[in-house]
């Protein structure tokens, strides 16, 4: 085909698809004008429209050709899958059945999974939308196991999602912080405190986004310690959480669980370094042994400092926990090493500091940074630390 012969053929399907004041339209020529401009309002749309402009069309005109091509029945999940359409547009299901059919691996989708849900979070969404974190958490089970080497462009990814994942913890502590105002607004002094954290909170964002990987962990701890704060004021006032704020602290959990998943695959960090180059690293057995000894001499340091506060002191309870996970780790590695499974060892080891690391940060905090904090919150702050129950759910999980 000459190049006047492919211009007409151009023209000649532009009358057909597009031209529709002039064409008679019959049942796939309105699903594909409807498809035109559904695509057209999904790839230009908010922050999308900064990145393709113009090109938000030409990518709409490219689609609803592929669409006129293959047919709409094959075409539109495909096309829902390849402008990435959020999880909370219309076309999410499609483009969900458009990364099945065209094979999407457990990688692409581990990253798709953890980009949609830091998007719901940044639109205040977070809670709604926990099972996109779930999602991402398996994913991230099935790309970068416990107990192998994960393939070194996951590392990569993962390495560089880190800092992103505690943002995204201290913006939903802000989301969930901003809905809570529905339950003290008419309590005198309440509000006040409220606005306070909310503040506090949006102070510790600006923090962890200018600090270093060190500051950064203490802002977490003094994440941890804030929403505490918070549970016990809402608590205080109802006797138990609401289920939104309930589920707040269920995905709070899920995100460190996260974390320290990543951290076991990324290098530094605390616990014995990971190399699975070999299955038998030389002195992998000695080096074992060295680094359980260095983890029991900490735990007797953390314990040690668990004396020392009081029990009524805020994240006690949460310093505590933690160590218990710690302890539990350790004796999974130590088992996992009699058996013979000497790299599951090392990393369950690496999770065992991870969580011990987390406690003494917790302790930390409490007793050097909460106490100038509390004035700032009002006198219910002081109100003793003591385990709440959580109320019942108040919409699904997921979208």
């Amino acid at each position: 085909m000459n190049g006047n012969n492919g211009w007409t053929a151009f023209k000649n399907f532009k009358k057909k698809i597009f031209n529709f004041s002039k064409c008679k339209i019959n049942r796939f020529g309105r699903f594909v004008k409807y498809l035109f401009y559904r695509v057209l309002s999904e790839t230009t749309k908010g922050d999308q429209m900064s990145r393709m402009g113009k090109a938000g069309v030409a990518a709409a005109v490219v689609l609803v050709i592929m669409a006129a091509s293959i047919g709409g029945a094959m075409a539109t999940p495909l096309i829902a899958d390849a402008i990435g359409a959020p999880p909370d547009s219309p076309l999410y299901g499609l483009k969900r059945l458009g990364e099945k059919m065209r094979l999407a691996s457990d990688e692409e989708q581990m990253q798709r999974r953890w980009e949609e849900y830091s998007q719901m979070v940044n639109r205040g969404k977070g809670l709604e939308y926990v099972a996109l974190l779930e999602e991402f958490r398996e994913k991230v089970k099935m790309v970068a196991p416990a107990d192998v080497e994960a393939k070194t462009g996951a590392v990569q990814w993962l390495q560089t999602q880190m800092p992103g994942i505690g943002l995204v913890e201290l913006k939903l502590a802000q989301e969930c912080t901003i809905r809570s105002r529905k339950y003290v607004e008419n309590h005198p002094g309440f509000p006040e405190g409220l606005e306070n954290i909310i503040r506090i909170l949006q102070d510790l964002e600006q923090q962890y986004q200018n600090g270093t990987d060190e500051s950064r962990e203490n802002i977490l701890a003094q994440l941890r310690l804030v929403m505490e704060q918070l549970r016990m004021m809402i608590a205080q006032l109802r006797g138990q959480l609401p289920g939104e704020l309930g589920r707040y602290f269920d995905i709070d959990n899920l995100l460190t669980d996260t974390r320290i998943d990543l951290g076991l695959h990324i290098g530094g960090g605390f616990g014995p370094p990971i190399d699975n180059r070999r299955p038998h690293p030389e002195n992998a057995a000695e080096s074992f042994s060295e680094w359980l000894e260095k983890f029991n001499a900490r735990v007797a340091e953390v314990q040690e400092k668990l004396e020392e506060v009081p029990e009524n002191t805020p994240g006690r309870e949460m310093a505590e926990s933690q160590l218990q996970m710690a302890i539990q780790l350790r004796d999974d590695a130590i088992a996992e090493n009699s058996a013979g499974n000497l790299t599951k060892a090392l990393f369950t080891l690496r999770a065992a500091f991870a969580r011990l690391d987390c406690a003494g940060r917790i302790l930390e905090q409490a007793t050097e940074w909460l106490p100038g904090l509390l004035p700032r919150l009002g006198p219910w702050a002081n109100f003793p630390s003591r385990k709440i129950p959580a109320g019942p759910p108040m919409g699904p999980w997921g979208w």
